[in-house]
């Protein structure tokens, strides 16, 4: 059977070898508040916790994560902000201008018009007829920059591909993004044509997969419908 492996190949070998933290599954970064959250509320086995849905964790675990190589120091100005990396390096971090986001982004109170850039260190490459889909980490607290999603035929694009963020508006006057925090998701895929239909008729399995799910108290969808995905 064919092994899809999905490549991350470093933009430089020395620090690769000494500096960077390398990508890694994203099951390696759970939060540490997710892990030491209880699976029920008071102990009471009628009122669980997010811990106890695998959807949740599914999404969180998903494919591969992107680290940050090194600290950033974010800056709020009054009206605009300013990103300094540990190296000092100029070509590190850029900014998008205004006028290439839409205008409704624009519009939003809780995040600055201008929009960043994080410089990627590592080429990926994925088989013939596969690509990524690259988001912001998932289901991992509320960061106060978010990844704008995209999606690279990355079978055939292989070259550096960067991460454009809108950072939120705070009253702190700075904050610091650690060296090994979640960049960026990345999730390959396999291209494939799809159609779809909507309307109504009788779905009998429905009625099957109800009447399972609410035979037991818990982890019904993990035991019963729920397929273990594999990352390495």
């Amino acid at each position: 059977m064919l092994e899809n492996k999905i490549i991350f190949c470093a933009t430089d070998k020395d620090l690769a070898k000494d500096v960077w933290p390398h990508p890694k599954p994203a099951g390696h970064f759970i939060p540490e508040e997710y892990k030491k959250m209880p699976r029920f509320t008071d102990n009471s086995k009628l009122q669980s916790t997010v811990k106890t849905c695998i959807p949740f964790l599914d999404a969180m675990t998903c494919g591969y994560i992107i680290p940050f190589d090194q600290d950033y120091l974010v800056q709020y100005l009054e009206n605009d902000f300013n990103v300094v990396p540990a190296n000092r390096k100029e070509d590190e971090h850029q900014f998008h201008q205004p006028h290439q986001t839409p205008a409704s982004w624009k519009q939003r109170k809780d995040v600055y018009g201008i929009s960043g850039k994080f410089m990627n260190k590592w080429l990926i490459k994925t088989p013939p007829g596969y690509s990524c889909y690259f988001m912001h980490p998932v289901n991992r607290g509320l960061d106060r920059w978010e990844i704008i999603a995209g999606v690279v035929d990355t079978d055939s694009y292989i070259s550096e591909i960067n991460f454009p963020y809108i950072m939120k508006k705070s009253s702190d006057t700075e904050f610091l993004i650690k060296k090994g925090t979640p960049l960026v998701q990345i999730f390959p895929f396999k291209r494939q044509n799809w159609k779809m239909w909507s309307g109504f008729y009788k779905e009998y399995e429905h009625n099957v997969t109800n009447n399972k799910t609410w035979s037991e108290f818990f982890d019904r969808y993990k035991k019963m419908f729920w397929h273990k995905k594999n990352f390495k």
